[in-house]
């Protein structure tokens, strides 16, 4: 039992990647190890500085005459999420083992500052110390750090893979002799983008492209459904930013149903394709598929409802009689298909 905890987050789980070492790491002598073997593996990682630090601090306390222990706790590469539900078993694990009420955080600033809240719920938090490691201020030293952040597969995908598309669009449409369609793109593109960071919808986006290359390399069928399934999205998107184009000087909620009304059956046909996929990947597994055909009709009793309220909605701004049998027809098709859905699902848990 201790009072205090000098505690270090590697949210990204580097030690576990680079140096193979599962976490929680507790104890003075195993996180000095754990920090030279993680020093052997990649020198220029952040986080063995932040080891070391929270060590310099632990030492320091110790010479104070505080009761504290020393804790390093490791989530996961797929940050986000999946990494915090880990650090959270893991704060959960020592504050029963080493019954602990206080902690001093240490951290190195970037991603793992995002875990103070699991942190606060669970223990008093006397200080957090941000180690941040000394540069030369060199044109070579920027040079070579801005090189190295790049080379980082996590800094790369969240900014050259935006700025490569953007590049690819934009040369397309001068080639085609249509720049101000390019920048239109461009606007979508970076759209989509910041609603997908804002949202923390990566991880969604990662593990579906991540299932298209598996199933490709499996030599599943479903990689067929899951491209058509993309091009379908893609475009349900240009067909909403279409209609709103042509409703460019309405309310913006008229605009918003618009984007709706005109994308909504393409990406609906999306989500059918995606269901499709997995219902053949599990009955070639032999695996039960009955919920896919519930979230088969579950999306489409969702583009039900969507279309038929869109589609009431343009019809009162237009200033004509309101589409009020289509809201009708469209709600108890949404209803009717809905428990359609539910059924499979029911079978699956009664049975």
């Amino acid at each position: 039992m201790v009072d205090k905890i000098v505690l270090v987050i590697d949210r990204d789980d580097d030690l576990g990647r680079k140096a193979g070492i599962s976490s929680p790491v507790i104890g003075r002598d195993k996180n000095l190890k754990s920090a030279i073997k993680l020093a052997e593996a990649d020198p220029e990682d952040s986080d063995l500085n932040t080891i070391f630090s929270a060590i310099k601090i632990y030492d320091e306390l110790r010479k104070k005459g505080e009761n504290v222990e020393i804790v390093t706790i490791c989530g996961d590469e797929r940050v986000g999420m999946i990494s915090d539900e880990k650090i959270s078993k893991q704060l959960d694990l020592i504050k029963n083992e080493l019954k602990a009420e206080k902690v001093v955080v240490v951290t190195d600033g970037s991603e793992d500052e995002y875990v103070i809240p699991l942190i606060s719920s669970r223990f008093d938090i006397d200080g957090v110390i941000r180690v941040v490691v000394k540069q030369s201020k060199t044109i070579e030293s920027t040079y070579y750090l801005i090189k190295k952040m790049f080379e980082d597969p996590k800094i790369a995908k969240s900014t050259l893979a935006p700025i490569g598309i953007i590049l690819l669009v934009y040369s397309i449409s001068l080639l085609l002799q249509t720049p101000e369609l390019g920048v239109g793109a461009i606007a979508l593109i970076l759209g989509l983008y910041f609603i997908i960071k804002a949202y923390g919808f990566e991880e969604s986006v990662e593990s579906y492209f991540s299932t298209i290359k598996r199933s490709l390399m499996e030599g599943r069928l479903s990689f067929i459904t899951y491209v058509i399934a993309l091009l379908l999205f893609i475009i349900g998107i240009v067909q909403g930013s279409y209609y709103v184009w042509i409703k460019a000087q309405s309310s913006l909620v008229v605009l918003i149903t618009s984007f709706i009304y005109g994308s909504i059956w393409w990406i609906v046909s999306s989500g059918v394709f995606i269901a499709i996929g997995k219902i053949f990947d599990h009955i070639i597994e032999k695996k039960d598929f009955r919920k896919y055909i519930s979230m088969m009709l579950l999306i489409i009793s969702t583009g039900f409802v969507l279309w038929g309220s869109s589609r009431f909605i343009i019809s009162m701004s237009e200033e004509t009689s309101p589409e009020i049998q289509s809201l009708i027809a469209s709600i108890l098709a949404s209803i009717f298909i809905a428990v359609l859905g539910v059924v499979p699902l029911k079978i699956r848990y009664e049975g």
